[in-house]
C-alpha cells in the first residue's frame, strides 16, 4: 500500500504533544505493551522488527515481498511530523531492551466534509499475531485522529487479508466496502455519531 502526497497542515503544539505519546496496554498473554510514538532513533529497532515479519506479511502490508528497506524509506517510516503523518509502534521489553512487535499509521490525504481524511495501515510480527496488537495499535490511531480533526480513515485491503477487516470490524467503526480488480477499498467513519448510529443499528 502507498500512501499519497499529503495536503493539509495542523497546529504544532498538538503535534508535539502526539510526538511524546505514550500508554500501556496489556496483552492477551499478559505481557506489558508500550505504545508510543515513532522516534528518528527507532531505525535500528524497526530494521530488527522487519526480520521477525514473513513475506506473506509483507505482501499483505505492501503488496509486494520486497522486505528490504532503503536508508530514504526507513528514514520516512521513523521520521514523521505528527501532523500530516501519525505513526506509532507497539513496543515489548526482550532482554532487558525494547523490541518492536508491531506498527501503525495514518497519513492526511484530503478533506472529508467538515474534517479531514486520511489512509490508514498497521502491520505486526509474526510472532506476535493473535495477542491483540493490531487492534490496541488501531484504537490509539484512531482517538488521536479524532483529536485531531480526522472523520474519515480509508484502506486498501487484500480481500485475503482476514485479519485487518476482523480489526475493523471489531472496533465497532461503521465501515463501507467496494471491491476492486486487486484489493478492497474500506471507509471507515470516525465521528463518534457515526459509530454510536452503527452500534445502536447493531443492538
Amino acid at each position: 500500500m502507498s500512501f499519497r502526497k499529503v495536503v493539509v497542515v495542523g497546529k504544532r503544539s498538538r503535534a508535539d504533544n502526539i510526538s511524546n505519546y505514550n500508554v500501556t496496554e496489556n496483552l492477551r498473554d499478559q505481557r506489558t505493551l508500550i505504545i508510543r510514538a515513532i522516534r528518528p532513533d527507532d531505525k535500528g529497532l524497526v530494521i530488527e522488527g522487519l526480520k521477525t515479519v514473513s513475506a506473506e506479511s509483507i505482501y499483505r502490508r505492501f503488496f509486494t515481498p520486497r522486505r528490504e528497506i532503503s536508508a530514504s524509506g526507513l528514514k520516512l517510516v521513523t521520521e514523521v511530523d505528527f501532523i500530516n503523518a501519525v505513526a506509532l509502534v507497539a513496543v515489548v521489553e526482550k532482554d532487558g531492551n525494547e523490541q518492536i512487535a508491531g506498527g501503525g499509521r495514518y497519513v492526511r490525504i484530503g478533506p472529508s466534509g467538515s474534517g479531514q481524511r486520511a489512509e490508514v495501515a498497521f502491520l505486526v510480527g509474526d510472532p506476535f499475531h493473535g495477542l491483540g496488537i493490531a487492534s490496541l495499535i488501531f484504537k490509539h490511531l484512531v482517538a488521536i485522529a479524532r483529536d485531531s480533526g480526522i472523520t474519515q480513515f480509508e484502506a486498501n485491503v487484500l480481500p485475503s487479508n482476514d485479519a485487518m477487516f476482523k480489526v475493523f470490524t471489531r472496533s465497532g467503526i461503521p465501515m463501507k466496502r467496494k471491491r476492486t480488480r486487486d484489493y478492497v477499498h474500506v471507509l471507515m467513519e470516525l465521528t463518534p455519531e457515526a459509530t454510536a448510529g452503527s452500534m445502536a443499528n447493531e443492538s
